[in-house]
């Protein structure tokens, strides 16, 4: 059995991926409009975190270590990174920022919009499986032992 999910959504699309097959992911458009599925996005291997969309574009992340910047109306790739390890958790958008972790314990931080842009990456010392959460100012972020709290000029302890 396959698990379809809906993973975001425009006002004229809903974004779906299929986690446990190598199927593409793709945009649909509600029954009341003429064309079911505007286009396919053929990633492999698969995409399985949920996806992130802003601005009409959604960001996906794969097994294989890549971020997806896709145009959410026509399916096209507008851009696409190399993150060097796999990813488990999903992209986050705080603001114009993307947030997302990897195996590796890099957090890497990159510019919302159509220009690849690669702020800055963090290691936080071992394996990023989860999605980074905000919460009252605060990015937490987890990695395979501990429980970061991040928050701007914030002095450690």
């Amino acid at each position: 059995m396959t698990s379809l999910r809906v993973f975001g959504h425009t006002e004229s699309f809903g974004f779906v991926s299929n986690s446990h097959s190598f199927s593409p992911a793709f945009a649909s458009k509600p029954r009341t409009q003429p064309s079911p599925c505007p286009w396919t996005a053929c990633h492999t291997p698969p995409i399985s975190p949920t996806a992130a969309v802003k601005d009409g574009l959604v960001y996906m992340a794969d097994f294989s270590g890549f971020l997806h910047c896709i145009d959410a109306k026509t399916g096209e790739q507008v851009w696409k990174h190399d993150m060097f390890a796999a990813m488990w958790g999903s992209p986050i958008i705080i603001g114009d920022k993307i947030y997302l972790g990897d195996e590796d314990g890099d957090i890497t931080i990159l510019q919302h919009g159509r220009e690849l842009n690669v702020i800055n990456e963090v290691n936080m010392g071992s394996s990023v499986y989860a999605t980074a959460v905000p919460a009252n100012g605060t990015l937490f972020i987890m990695n395979r032992n501990q429980l970061w709290a991040l928050e701007e000029g914030a002095q450690r302890k």
